[in-house]
């Protein structure tokens, strides 16, 4: 949400999805993070979200391992 209000500030109509591929480690963490589709067109948001949510943690996989996550982000002004 932070990235995409940040560029909304200086595009009022900017909206889209965006999709993220992420794999999540053994012990939960975000390993790896990529936009694989994009109908936003601003490598801003783009970049934003992918670098936001390689910090993010999860509870641990059980059975270890890791999971992979696609997952489409929708935003829209107000």
């Amino acid at each position: 949400k932070y990235c995409y209000e940040k560029q909304l500030n200086i595009k009022r109509d900017l909206a889209g999805k965006i999709s993220v591929k992420f794999t999540i480690s053994g012990n939960g963490s975000v390993i790896a993070a990529v936009v694989v589709e994009s109908t936003m067109g601003d490598r801003e948001v783009e970049t934003c979200l992918a670098d936001r949510i390689r910090r993010w943690v999860f509870p641990e996989p059980k059975g270890g391992g890791i999971v992979i996550v696609s997952y489409p982000f929708i935003f829209s002004p107000g």
